[in-house]
């Protein structure tokens, strides 16, 4: 019954996932204290009303402030007092919409976290502890429904304490499908050669996570078990990283684990915003500025270093020795290689079959909003609302379908097709990227082809229901081509403004170089007098590309990254010799743009050409503009600031020219391009109150993303 001191509360938060586990977590966190209230989410809001005492919604308050996970897709919450609630209240805690519970790798949650610390617990050190709201629930997922027998657990039965519990309607294990312990779960192991010691309990565990720890210090490799695949992981040492890099071919820049949080601003130049995403029940690999720290050369080149926390139970256990005997950071690589055996004699590992590897999330904060650059775990399955079609899209790996009243399942392909006669009828219309052949076991009426550019402009126009209003379409990525400025009008199909001038690729990218060099010196007599003063002053970067055959036919392609990765090796600002397209010159490039310590760069050229209807963005000029200032000693951090702020300020010229002359307020911007923080952020910083800037927020700005866009073609 209500009394005489109760009060009305509305507390309200933005909750972009497609994924309602939070909300069962509330509704059960409301349950419990039998609080007078309702819960909903509407147009990705959760919203939670609240008719009780005052000191219940105290002790409510409290409950979420302790059990509730801070995600990447959760904003501030508000609270606010009302004086009327628009929904009848009863002596109960209502939830009113229906929920999409899905089977997705969620680090683990703050109830679990205490159980896991806490030496009174059964799962005190319990390296796999998970519930309803957290743990690695896909990576055992043979198929749908998401069921203990459609799951590697199928093959353990549960304890009597883990089978009470799950039928306790108080636990957060209630009816939890993947219910475990260290009673009746495969245990890990530590192996050197054929010595094996088992993790039966608690306190075998733990001696099991101390000598990894030693194995760790004394400076060895330790292969590791994780519910994403087995890694390695060791002290940042010249020895590790040689041996690691040499094993994997690897150039790029590594991964540090943190086990330290106290350590990141020793480390890093880090924001307010890139700290909450570490923490995130996400636990994304977070791109940061670096600063000098003792192994930072051995783990980056450059000047940003890849940075994570721990993200599930056994990482999080080893990561707590590891801090305790003083090592505040190690590395972490998966592995994808069966030679990897050779590495290291030292394994901690489990028999448990890993059915669905995810690769972690990589994320940039572009002001102060979170880019997901690619990645899977934590948000892929997915269920994102939009237009209804009826249509099935596949792109790459993955496949996108409408369950029905444009709700949209995103899954990795072979998941989708596999049970697709169980999820429909059939479909409207069967959409794939550049119209390879699938085979799709239920009747549909269309087929149709689309390309990476549309699928992608598309997906961030279907995230946030503007599918059928006008916007001004941007896709620059550095892993597809067909880059492209394109026009999306109300009633009419994506339109290409904007190319950018093919570039041919050949298998070894020095002869694409070559190639390039030939374009500049026939283009005209300007260009063949800069190319012989280059090869004067510069005959040890002219003379490697001089006498290549281009023997072979080379593939074209519309990307701005190939020209980034010419400047790139032109400039000197690559440091290895032999060079693949896929070798991501573009970041030494990007990274001495970082390094340059001015306000404004040089004039670089961008000017457009037509050729038959088409407008194209002629890279030759831009190409003859920075050997200019190459030849005219202008330092390489100068030339790259400039190449970037050009490529911005001519995106952000074409993009209001069209605008303007269009009428149109949506700006859409996509690619993984757009992961350059400097770059995307003077663009966002620019068109800030006056156009609408969106970018994709629910799933990566390249690749899966694709996928779903490709549903509205």
């Amino acid at each position: 019954m209500k009394t005489i001191n109760s009060i009305k509360i509305k507390i309200e938060f933005e909750h972009i996932s497609g994924n309602d586990n939070i909300l069962s977590l509330i509704h059960q966190i409301g349950n419990s204290l039998k609080i007078r209230g309702v819960l909903l989410k509407e147009n990705d809001r959760i919203k939670i009303y609240l008719d009780d005492e005052l000191s219940k919604i105290e002790n409510f308050s409290e409950k979420l402030g302790q059990n509730l996970p801070f995600s990447i897709f959760m904003g501030t919450a508000q609270t606010t007092a009302v004086e009327n609630i628009p929904f009848e209240i009863d002596d109960t805690f209502k939830l009113l919409s229906d929920i999409n519970q899905l089977p997705q790798n969620l680090s683990i949650c703050p109830n679990c976290m205490r159980e896991l610390f806490d030496v009174e617990n059964r799962r005190f050190f319990y390296p796999f502890i998970s519930c309803n709201y957290c743990g690695s629930h896909y990576s055992y997922l043979y198929e749908y429904p998401f069921q203990r027998e459609k799951t590697v657990f199928k093959f353990f039965q549960p304890c009597e304490s883990c089978n009470e519990e799950f039928h306790n309607p108080t636990s957060f294990r209630h009816k939890y499908e993947l219910i475990s312990c260290h009673s009746c779960l495969t245990p890990i192991y530590l192996r050197k050669g054929e010595n094996e010691r088992y993790g039966f309990d608690s306190e075998k565990t733990i001696g099991a996570m101390n000598t990894s720890a030693g194995i760790i210090q004394k400076g060895e490799l330790l292969r590791v078990y994780t519910s994403q695949g087995e890694k390695i992981i060791g002290k940042v040492s010249e020895g590790n990283i040689n041996k690691l890099r040499e094993f994997f071919s690897l150039r790029e820049p590594l991964t540090l684990l943190i086990t330290n949080p106290k350590i990141l601003n020793e480390i890093a130049y880090i924001s307010d915003a890139e700290i909450k995403a570490l923490a995130s029940q996400e636990k994304p690999v977070v791109l940061v500025q670096s600063k000098n720290f003792e192994g930072k050369d051995l783990i980056s080149n450059l000047n940003f270093i890849k940075v994570k926390f721990p993200d599930e139970p056994l990482l999080i256990l080893l990561a707590d020795r590891l801090k305790e005997i003083g090592i505040d950071y190690i590395f972490i690589q998966d592995i994808k290689e069966d030679y990897h055996k050779e590495i290291t004699d030292f394994e901690l590992n489990a028999d448990l079959p890993v059915i669905n590897k995810q690769e972690d999330l990589e994320l940039v904060v572009v002001q102060g909003k979170y880019l997901i650059k690619k990645g899977e775990k934590g948000i892929f399955p997915n269920i994102i609302k939009s237009k209804k079609t009826g249509n099935l899209s596949i792109a790459n790996d993955y496949a996108v379908l409408d369950l029905g009243e444009g709700e949209y399942l995103i899954d990795k392909k072979e998941k989708i097709l596999f049970q697709l006669p169980q999820f429909v009828d059939k479909i409207e219309s069967v959409n794939i990227l550049n119209g390879e052949f699938e085979d799709i076991k239920v009747p549909y009426k269309n087929k149709k082809s689309f390309t990476n550019y549309e699928g992608a402009i598309l997906s961030v126009l279907g995230e946030y229901n503007k599918i059928e209003e006008p916007s001004v379409g941007i896709y620059f990525s550095y892993t597809e081509n067909n880059d492209v400025i394109a026009l999306k009008s109300s009633l009419k199909p994506l339109k290409p403004l904007i190319w950018i001038k093919p570039v041919k690729l050949f298998n070894d990218f020095n002869k694409t170089v070559k190639w390039a060099l030939d374009q500049i010196g026939n283009s005209s007599e300007e260009g063949e007098r800069l190319l012989n003063n280059f090869k004067a002053k510069f005959p040890e970067i002219y003379d490697r590309f001089q006498d290549l055959p281009l023997d072979e036919e080379g593939k074209s392609v519309s990307s701005i990254t190939a020209v980034l990765n010419i400047a790139s090796i032109l400039l000197g600002s690559y440091p290895y010799d032999k060079v693949s397209y896929f070798e991501e010159h573009y970041l030494y490039l990007q990274d001495e743009s970082l390094d340059f310590v001015g306000n404004q760069g040089l004039m670089i050229d961008f000017f457009l050409e037509e050729e038959n209807g088409i407008f194209y963005l002629n890279w030759i000029k831009m190409l003859q503009s920075i050997l200019a200032y190459k030849l005219a000693d202008v330092e390489n951090k100068m030339i790259a600031f400039s190449i970037f702020e050009g490529i911005g300020d001519w995106i952000i010229k074409e993009t209001e020219r069209i605008s303007q002359k269009m009428k149109i307020k949506n700006v859409t911007l996509c690619g993984d391009f757009f992961s350059n923080q400097v770059l995307s952020g003077r663009i966002v910083k620019h068109f800030s109150g006056k156009y609408n800037i969106l970018l994709n927020r629910k799933m990566p700005i390249d690749k899966q993303n694709i996928a779903f866009g490709g549903i509205f073609v």
